[in-house]
């Protein structure tokens, strides 16, 4: 596919060359420094084709997900089976139904949405009474067998084929066709189909537990020799792993092919075991290094992870990302809030270059971290759904910074910024939020990037030594507003807790028709009996102490980089990829609209060599400049369709002009149709800015009650509170056909660039997101 991709871009080059200037889509060469003074890292995946390779022609297979297991129905409180019919209850760790006049009839719990594609069965183990047949239903397909021995158990195997999408099907199960008899169900599990290692050798990014490495994975016995010169302070690095219980494999690393460098049995198939060689001794030697892998039996797959030859001589500097998502820049201490939230942000802030307006892309995660990764406007890569990817042809800063010789990896707390979303690409490491999320304690409470350290930590004392590149993803300020006990008593007040909770489930449960953040208004309020004042008053407060939390985990974190010494030589940014509302237009949450609460986020850069005068930028810049700008600063080539622009000018104490437009855009949302809360889910919305004006945008603005047009003086109203359309005729016609030919220009890009694949969300992922408030409870 990345063939493909490559050719399209061939091709896309040729086709937009007239558009670039207008987009902001732009070339930028990076300074002539010495690449040929630097070793570049030797990725033996990447190396694949040179290895002389010997390997097990017996093929093999791991399992494609987690089986998913009902069992132990202790109590009615255990029970999160749906009854459709009937009667149901418990008896002895079983779950009993019984007809009615009927056939009973349940469902699995809406909570566990299940991606059919990865099971190949349903196993029931079960006794019934009487009846003759047991039933089972997934969507429009039917599976039936017949009842065993009465009064016995049974086990009943239903091989299935279900191409269904992830989430769009329950299971049904109707036990017994007898209207009178009884059923006890012992156990409902869901058998995962195999993943086929049909090579003897080859490449695939493989999880572990949510922890996804680039692996070569080989049938043992195997053997892959590659001719490496070993460069000075030479450092092999690598992670193994297997993909079976009770099948260990032994990892050797040779050299020559004669002298046992390493050796290590890998016995759970759960984890990644790392190790790290010291090969200085070989230093300027051609050398055969052999990575071996022996199992008792034949055919056993191995997994060599991210295996790199080093020269531990880093020159060029880390480039740390760190993301607060829902982190609006206005409740900062570094940009002026009156509460003091960041006294660690605001303190580096004074060091750093912080640009005072940062327009984000789109006004929810999942689009505005797809523009940031990829420097594509959010209209542009047209992402809307869960499930959608970036587009084929668009290169990500992973892909980028891995082809200049950077170890790459990608931490993140919230789906809508990994896996799901196609932002895997580039990242020799990734690990999903289901990973952080096993380090998180009680007293975090809603606020996850102390866990978020405890997974980056270890990581870096791995990495130290080398190029890095860390994409850091934490979401303490997003709802729900539960910050740590000691971090909540600093702006709200403890006693008030229970009953804010208690007020904030309420209200999220009347809200659930619509699939985005939690997004509630005051008559939403009123109608629960519940104070909106107070209310509001009492969400601020949290959001806030939740802001504080993340500020000292930052703290940690960069104390963390200055404890390894390498603080001063690491590019430090933090962004956010958007802001919240608090009924500054009607609403709480955010992705409902492109308004400044919004639309503004949070952007700082940081590092005293590559920016060595700090200052704070009034020019109003875009969350996509983040891209093209870091590769600037470090001396990487900038790839041909960006749509950001560099600002490493600002760093560089030099001119600034910018090219393209300033955009933030929003799609109707797609399960928009079943809510009845916020019109303008239904509808497109987008925002042009420049020094003077802020025009929105809606073509169907009138058929949900709304302006098709509004703007705002940013002058003199950079809160979007009055607008002047009406006294402003000229001005609004102009922007409006700037913005009808840059979406006609966006619609050719997105076309040449490609759509991406639709990802499947798992039952986990699916929880997630609704824990978040980006689905709703009625799909």
């Amino acid at each position: 596919m990345r063939e493909n991709g490559t050719l399209r871009l061939f091709f896309l080059s040729l086709f937009i060359s007239p558009l670039i200037l207008f987009t902001g889509c732009q070339t930028q060469r990076a300074p002539a420094t010495a690449a040929a003074e630097l070793f570049k890292l030797y990725r033996f995946d990447d190396e694949l084709s040179a290895a002389k390779i010997t390997a097990s022609s017996i093929g093999s297979s791991a399992a494609a997900a987690d089986p998913i297991v009902w069992h132990n129905f202790f109590s009615e409180d255990d029970i999160t089976w749906t009854l459709l019919r009937g009667r149901m209850g418990y008896r002895h760790g079983d779950l009993v139904l019984k007809g009615e006049e009927n056939t009973p009839v349940m469902m699995s719990p809406p909570k566990s949405v299940i991606a059919w594609g990865l099971y190949q069965a349903v196993k029931i183990r079960m006794l019934a009474e009487g009846g003759h047949e047991i039933k089972i239903k997934i969507g429009d397909h039917e599976f039936r067998h017949k009842l065993g021995p009465p009064n016995l158990y049974n086990l009943y195997n239903f091989e299935i084929n279900v191409p269904t999408p992830a989430g769009s099907q329950p299971l049904l199960i109707m036990p017994t066709d007898g209207l009178h008899d009884l059923v006890a169900i012992s156990s409902i599990e869901l058998v995962p189909r195999k993943a086929e290692f049909s090579q003897t050798t080859g490449r695939q990014k493989i999880g572990k537990h949510e922890e996804y490495r680039n692996a070569i994975y080989v049938h043992a016995p195997s053997s892959l020799s590659y001719q490496v010169t070993i460069p000075r302070n030479g450092q092999l690095s690598f992670g193994m792993g297997i993909t079976e219980r009770n099948h260990p494999i032994t990892f050797h690393i040779l050299a020559d092919g004669l002298k046992e460098l390493y050796s290590r049995t890998v016995s759970d198939p759960g984890v990644w075991e790392d190790a790290r060689l010291d090969l200085s001794s070989y230093a300027g030697r051609n050398v055969a290094l052999v990575f071996q892998a022996t199992a008792e039996s034949q055919g056993t797959v191995g997994l060599w992870a991210n295996p790199v030859l080093t020269s531990g001589q880093k020159r060029r500097p880390n480039v740390l990302v760190y993301m607060i998502d829902t982190l609006r820049p206005d409740h900062t201490s570094l940009y002026g809030y009156v509460r003091d939230t960041t006294p660690y942000l605001k303190k580096l802030g004074s060091q750093a270059l912080v640009f005072e307006d940062c327009q984000v892309p789109a006004t929810w995660t999942k689009p505005s971290v797809a523009s940031l990764l990829t420097s594509l406007y959010s209209f542009t890569h047209a992402i809307a759904r869960e499930d959608d990817t970036i587009p084929e042809g668009s290169t990500t800063l992973a892909e980028q910074l891995r082809a200049a010789g950077y170890i790459t990896a990608s931490a993140v707390t919230n789906p809508l910024a990994g896996r799901i979303s196609g932002l895997q690409r580039g990242f020799d490491y990734v690990t999903e939020w289901q990973a952080v999320g096993r380090y998180l304690t009680p007293e975090d409470r809603a606020t996850d990037s102390a866990a978020l350290n405890k997974v980056v930590f270890p990581w870096l004392e791995k990495h130290r030594d080398e190029p890095f590149f860390l994409y850091a993803h934490t979401t303490d300020p997003h709802a729900p507003y539960q910050p740590p006990a000691d971090c909540e008593e600093k702006f709200a007040k403890p006693l008030e807790t229970t009953q804010f909770n208690r007020d904030f489930t309420r209200l999220k449960e009347m809200a659930l028709g619509r699939g985005a953040s939690f997004g509630v208004n005051r008559a939403l309020c009123t109608r629960a009996g519940i104070d909106p004042d107070r209310f509001i008053r009492r969400a601020i407060d949290r959001y806030d102490a939740k802001i504080f939390r993340n500020d000292r985990s930052f703290e940690q974190l960069t104390a963390k980089l200055q404890a390894l010494g390498i603080l001063d030589n690491t590019l430090v940014i933090v962004v956010s990829d958007h802001g919240e509302e608090f009924w500054e237009h009607g609403w709480t949450g955010h992705g409902q609209s492109v308004y400044q609460e919004l639309a503004r986020g949070v952007f700082m850069m940081w590092n005293p060599k590559l920016i060595p005068t700090p200052g704070r930028v009034a020019e109003t810049v875009q969350l996509i400049d983040v891209m093209p700008t870091v590769l600037d600063l470090i001396g990487v080539k900038i790839p041909d369709v960006v749509q950001g622009q560099s600002l490493a000018p600002f760093a560089r104490g030099q001119s600034f002009k910018r090219r393209g437009l300033l955009v933030t855009s929003r799609f109707a949302h797609p399960y928009g149709q079943s809510n009845e809360l916020i019109p303008e889910d239904h509808i497109d919305s987008i925002a042009l800015l420049n020094a003077n004006w802020k025009l929105i945008f809606r073509p169907k603005g009138n058929v949900v009650g709304l302006n098709n047009v509004e703007l705002y003086d940013r002058q003199t109203d950079r809160a979007d509170t009055r607008n002047v359309a009406a006294q402003h005729s000229v001005e609004v016609n102009r922007m409006s056909n700037e913005i009808v030919s840059w979406m006609d220009t966006q619609k050719q890009i997105r076309a040449a660039l490609g759509r991406g694949t639709k990802a499947t969300l798992d039952p986990q992922t699916l929880d997630q997101l609704r824990s978040l408030g980006y689905l709703g409870g009625k799909r």
